[in-house]
């Protein structure tokens, strides 16, 4: 997930915001410190403007 935020030019915050979700949450996901439910990556997905496959493939 980080490496595609990167790509897109998107910070944690930013992302968040399009994702409605904390930033702080987008951090402990891209860390490993807390996983991530279905509905947080899809809308992470949307909000990158991936497909939420390419988040669970990622890295």
């Amino acid at each position: 997930m980080l490496s595609l935020r990167r790509q897109a030019g998107l910070t944690q915050e930013r992302l968040g915001e399009r994702a409605g979700l904390d930033r702080r949450a987008i951090g402990r996901i891209e860390n490993g410190l807390a996983p991530a439910t279905l509905d947080q990556l899809g809308a992470v997905a949307r909000a990158i403007g991936v497909p939420l496959w390419r988040l669970v493939c990622d890295e």
